[in-house]
């Protein structure tokens, strides 16, 4: 991305800042993204949103994104700060479908949303 445009983008969120778009978990649907965890797979393993990818290598998650261009991908970790650097990185690179969880996972249940082990 060149220079004036990344001078042009405004840092956004209200925990942790990032070029990505946040998310908060007040009218939180997840199915309307493609969910990447990015936490540990052993945590993964023991809870996750259903239905998302655990993917903790950014190129990788580069590549999701650049392959499902027409949908919102959404990235979590356990607090939203990695998930805010994954997402600038990604955004600064170009991808614009980009958004992260600005929310801490231990704020899920409150707000309703359920949790599975891999076994679910």
């Amino acid at each position: 991305m060149n220079q004036e445009k990344i001078r042009n983008k405004k840092l956004l969120g209200k925990h942790n800042k990032s070029y990505a778009n946040p998310i908060y978990l007040d009218g939180f649907q997840p199915e309307d993204y493609l969910i990447i965890d990015i936490r540990h797979p052993y945590d993964h393993a023991q809870a996750h949103i259903k239905g998302t990818l655990n993917v903790v290598d950014l190129d990788k998650i580069a590549k999701i994104a650049q392959e499902n261009e027409d949908k919102k991908i959404l990235l979590h970790c356990y607090s939203g700060h990695t998930a805010s650097v994954y997402g600038s990185e990604l955004v600064l690179a170009g991808l614009e479908n980009i958004y992260y969880l600005d929310e801490n996972i231990l704020d899920f249940e409150s707000f309703g949303i359920k949790m599975v082990n891999e076994k679910e």
